[in-house]
């Protein structure tokens, strides 16, 4: 995809390095761009949508299925409401928690979201996203 480098998988981390965090996705998706945010993002990333009956796998589809959720509703926004981090299970893995309302305007018209995104970190990397919100409500504006 033009405009997004992935981050090597020999990667250190160190205070230049970027690091995925709540305040990291919410400035993303108060003005998405596809041509930034790539760097924390791993090669073997994996997501996980609701309705979707398989994962994307890897850096390519998951930031293709970003753009395509963004050509459907090119004014998506996503606010976040409140997020928690908590260690995970092995060293240098963290799941972020993320609780978020979307707003934008599909094939059907404007819509609003309720979700909650649970994402795994391995050294501030993202290598899992499992995203889960109610169904699409269209809105009469």
């Amino acid at each position: 995809m033009t405009g997004i480098q992935s981050a090597s998988p020999a990667m250190t981390q160190d205070s230049a390095d970027p690091m995925f965090s709540a305040q990291l996705w919410a400035a993303f998706w108060a003005a998405p761009d596809l041509s930034r945010g790539a760097n924390i993002l791993a090669d073997d990333i994996v997501g996980y949508w609701p309705g979707d009956p398989e994962p994307v796998r890897g850096l390519e589809a998951y930031t293709e299925k970003i753009a395509e959720l963004l050509a459907a509703a090119p004014d998506l926004r996503l606010e976040l409401v409140d997020s928690a981090t908590v260690p995970g299970a092995t060293e240098g893995e963290q799941l972020v928690f993320l609780h978020y309302v979307g707003r934008g305007t599909g094939p059907q018209g404007p819509f609003e979201i309720r979700g909650l995104d649970r994402v795994r970190t391995r050294n501030g990397m993202v290598v899992e996203n499992v995203i889960r919100y109610e169904p699409v409500f269209v809105t009469r504006r």
